[in-house]
């Protein structure tokens, strides 16, 4: 027995030495910044079923405040975090066409960040009445919208690293998660 003591011990040291620098590793390559937000909306009437870029950001440094108040024409506050997005519901219904997702309809946010995505999922702690889907972006991904919805917007993005894409659509009811104060998030 003494002899199983002698070999565990360091067995165990040397196990839990390798998951502390692994988890150390994983930390390095948590994001810093997010070094572009891109917004593109497409319904099959306000937009004549065509992807429209809504609103562009980048690149801004992941604090511990809200990186992207407003976003998408004052929708959502986006909150970063080294390995997540929040997006939290804070527009006036009111001034919005559409509140609930069609089969035509699709919200479409792109995200990339200053390291590359490995993968992504949508939190369980997210309002059930996003639906929503996320996929993560090979580096180099190219993404063309058919026009913006303000003069000057880009329609031609490249994200060099990668990075996540948040598709919100059909069955999603904006209603209900303004009136539970509902938020997405992802993890990565």
């Amino acid at each position: 027995m003494k002899l199983l003591k002698s070999i565990t011990r360091p067995a165990v040291l040397a196990g839990a030495v390798v998951a502390f620098t692994a988890a150390g590793c994983a930390a390095m390559m948590s994001a810093a910044t997010v070094s572009q937000a891109v917004n593109m909306f497409e319904n099959g009437q306000a937009t004549g079923g065509v992807p429209l870029t809504v609103d562009a950001k980048g690149p801004v440094a992941i604090t511990d405040g809200v990186e992207l108040q407003g976003f998408a024409f004052g929708t959502y506050d986006v909150d970063a975090t080294a390995n997540s997005i929040t997006m939290t519901l804070v527009a006036q219904l009111e001034n919005l066409q559409i509140t609930n997702y069609d089969a035509t309809t699709f919200d479409r946010y792109y995200f990339a960040f200053d390291s590359k995505v490995r993968s992504a999922s949508i939190s369980p702690m997210s309002d059930p009445n996003f639906s929503a889907t996320v996929e993560v972006l090979r580096p180099g991904t190219q993404v063309t919208a058919a026009g913006a919805f303000v003069d000057g917007l880009g329609t031609d993005f490249t994200f060099d690293k990668g990075g996540i894409l948040v598709t919100i659509g059909e069955g999603t009811d904006l209603t209900k998660i303004s009136e539970n104060g509902g938020s997405l998030t992802v993890n990565f």
